[in-house]
């Protein structure tokens, strides 16, 4: 699995088209607002979401960023990537 960041012109598209986000990079550096590919269980992720720690969609995260005085700067997206035996990681 690569972990890419991508600028927020590129991911804009990259969302459209229905690729989901791994984390919303904030100017922030210890606001970390983690996105539906992340892959952590439905009640941690619901826990982050109250904590406005998680966001499903880009306005989500802009709107989770604004409330602690920051913005969305990039989006994190995963690339699985295929070993040798196989199977995707």
């Amino acid at each position: 699995m690569v972990v890419t960041l991508i600028d927020l012109e590129e991911a804009a598209a990259r969302l459209a088209a229905g690729e989901l986000a791994y984390e919303f990079m904030t100017s922030n550096p210890r606001l970390r607002l983690l996105g539906p590919a992340c892959g952590f269980g439905a009640s941690l992720l619901q826990s982050y979401r109250s904590e406005g720690l998680y966001a499903e969609t880009i306005e989500e995260a802009n709107e989770m960023a604004r409330r602690n005085q920051a913005m969305v700067t990039g989006v994190w997206f995963i690339k699985r990537t295929s070993c040798p035996d196989g199977q995707a990681r």
